[in-house]
């Protein structure tokens, strides 16, 4: 009789005897077909009558067409071993994919949610390997299991892992750094969430009462975005001009077409390349199921390692000798070790073919090692494609919305992450989704093409949808649309697409304040009549109004101007002791402006201008901070 929980050890054996009673629906101890079929559906797949009863049959002993719980035990050892034939192995992974899965119920809706047991595993080491000599974090290490979401519930942890991902981003001085009530843990949860907005994420349907709570599935959903945009902001030809080397020359590609590709295509396409110079057929189209076998991992290893590493590494035909799946790529993950990049995958996340954590551990490999030897063939300057802040702001902007068609709508569709502005608006879609944000029911999406677009076609119906965007643009209030046409779209013309985008920030801005006013806003089309309401909002704070038509004067890089709109939403959240009234230098002028952003984000105020912009005196960026606060201001009083 075999000792389970000495075979899985403890923690694991109790998770599975929960998953086992959970799927038992009428708790007589075993699970029929129909209960070993929900199981495989939780893990996104489905078997057909005959090959579910073909998998029962290959593990229920006593052939009684049904699984107790031994015979369920029984089969996860039996997977994790890499005890079994190739031909049984995708459905044990996808078996055990499922039994990966921790599920949880909000006992106030009775919904049911999943999360995985592997990313709280990588995500926690992630951040106990990175903040392991951060003296604030000396606290909350090290991460163990569930207590991740135990440990993020005062915001501290989070805060550091966005700066982690995008440096000075948030400015420690704002930090609630030991909250002493719920009150400061929610104000380090509105600045974490605003600024992870800011940087590009998708916060759609988490707050802070969800990190305060501890709800697994979305604290590690944003975590997942947040780690992602870091591991990722170097894959690019900004940083790395030797990508440029994995431009599709034969197919007529241009390094413009290989800068609109995501990281993940990238990343991609940069182990083909090495795969390419190793001399081997092998090529992945993914991070699941093309990197099971480990090797292109072992490959990958073995050229980008430098000569004095590779004698302690194993070599690719070592590992392709072995037949057991489970034992390659622990043997590929120790000479990852060797180059000190064994990062977020275990052996079993490489056999199960996790795409996160896989496409995670091949960003790490590329950010220390990507072996393209720039000095060889340097790329003029001229040819590498750079991102403007603006340009950057805009895009963080539209990532961070959630884009896409109404949920009642078929077919379902959802904006991609955009990497490149021009590129990511091209078919229109966004632009449209955007309108439809702006002015609800706007868009009539049964006229709008979707991808994947028809063969030979996707031009024509790309321009198609760019000037339905022109025209529902035109029935925006306030948007002026002045030598644009869906064409100008489509064809990236970049002053003219960055001039729409601008006016759909503004009306975007301006719309969320209007429902906020419910509806009082809808003839405040100029800059001033915001700067007037926020004046309205400030009075009786006790301090001197300011009296300013617009938002270009010389008073908002000294920050005395967004003194009031904070004071007035959230007294005692501006702490004039670290502003710096000594000069007006450029550098004290930066830090006041940080400050004055960070403190609107930890009132709530979802702000995506920067620093600079106020510095710099960016009046476009600098109107939309106050209407922000403006927002914030209003949601409070309400």
């Amino acid at each position: 009789m075999v000792n389970y929980k000495d075979a899985l050890g403890f923690q694991k054996y109790q998770h599975l005897v929960d998953v086992f009673a959970s799927l038992d629906e009428n708790g007589n101890g075993q699970l029929d077909s129909k209960e070993v079929e929900n199981l495989f559906k939780e893990a996104g797949s489905e078997l057909s009558a005959e090959e579910l009863k073909e998998f029962i049959a290959q593990i229920d002993q006593d052939k009684n067409g049904v699984l107790d719980l031994d015979e369920f035990l029984m089969l996860y050892v039996k997977h994790k071993g890499g005890d079994m034939s190739q031909k049984d192995a995708n459905a044990f992974r996808k078996l055990s994919t499922a039994l990966e899965v921790v599920q949880t119920r909000n006992e106030a809706s009775g919904a049911v949610h999943s999360y995985s047991a592997p990313e709280v595993r990588a995500f926690s080491q992630y951040i106990n390997d990175n903040l392991k000599d951060d003296p604030l974090c000396k606290g909350y290490l090290t991460l163990q299991g569930e207590d991740l979401f135990t440990k993020v519930r005062d915001g501290v942890l989070i805060i550091k892992v966005i700066n982690l991902s995008a440096p000075d981003t948030i400015d420690e001085r704002v930090i609630n750094k030991k909250p002493r009530n719920e009150f400061q843990m929610r104000e380090n949860h509105d600045l974490a969430l605003a600024t992870a907005a800011s940087i590009g994420c998708r916060i759609v349907n988490i707050g802070a009462n969800d990190i305060l709570n501890g709800t697994p599935h979305l604290i590690l959903g944003l975590l997942w975005q947040v780690i992602r945009i870091g591991l990722v902001s170097k894959v690019n030809l900004q940083m790395h001009p030797g990508l440029a080397k994995l431009v599709n020359t034969e197919a007529g590609e241009t390094l413009k077409d290989l800068a609109a590709l995501s990281p993940e295509d990238l990343l991609i396409r940069w182990v083909n390349y090495h795969l390419k110079n190793a001399g081997v057929d092998k090529r992945i189209k993914n991070f699941s199921d093309d990197i099971r076998d480990s090797e292109a991992y072992i490959h990958l290893l073995d050229q980008i390692a430098p000569k004095d590493k590779k004698k302690e590494m194993a070599t690719p035909f070592s590992v392709m000798c072995n037949p057991k799946l489970l034992e390659r790529a622990e043997t590929t993950l120790d000479s990852a070790d060797k180059l000190d990049c064994r990062k977020f995958v275990t052996p079993q996340d490489v056999v199960d073919g996790n795409p996160k954590l896989n496409m995670a551990f091949v960003a790490n490999l590329f950010n220390n090692y990507p072996g393209l030897n720039e000095e060889e063939e340097p790329v003029p300057p001229e040819e590498v494609i750079t991102e403007t802040r603006e340009e950057k702001t805009f895009r963080n902007w539209i990532n961070s919305l959630g884009l896409g068609t109404p949920e009642n709508f078929k077919p379902r569709w959802e904006a991609r992450y955009i990497n490149n502005l021009y590129g990511g608006l091209a078919n229109g879609l966004v632009i449209l989704a955007i309108e439809d944000c702006v002015k609800k029911g706007l868009v009539d999406w049964s006229k709008v093409c979707f991808p994947p677009f028809k063969q030979n076609r996707a031009e024509i119906q790309s321009r198609q949808n760019c000037k339905y965007a022109i025209d529902y643009a035109a029935k925006i209030a306030g948007l002026k649309l002045v030598a644009i046409g869906g064409d100008d779209i489509y064809d990236e013309r970049q002053t003219l697409v960055l001039g729409l985008v601008w006016q759909l920030m503004r009306a975007y801005t301006k719309s969320m304040l209007g429902q906020s006013l419910r509806g009082g806003l809808q003839t405040a089309e100029r800059c001033g009549d915001v700067h007037y309401l926020v004046g309205q909002l400030c009075s009786g704070d006790g301090r001197e109004k300011q009296q300013n038509s617009g938002f270009q004067g010389q008073v908002y890089p000294e920050f005395d101007a967004h003194r009031g709109p904070i004071d007035a939403i959230r007294p005692d959240t501006v702490d004039y002791s670290l502003l710096d009234t000594s000069a007006k230098t450029p550098e004290v002028l930066l830090s006041n402006a940080k400050l004055a952003v960070n403190w609107g984000r930890k009132i709530g105020a979802k702000i995506y201008a920067l620093p600079e912009d106020v510095v710099e005196q960016k009046h476009k960026m600098v109107m939309t901070i106050f209407a922000c606060l403006m927002e914030r201001g209003l949601q409070n009083k309400s």
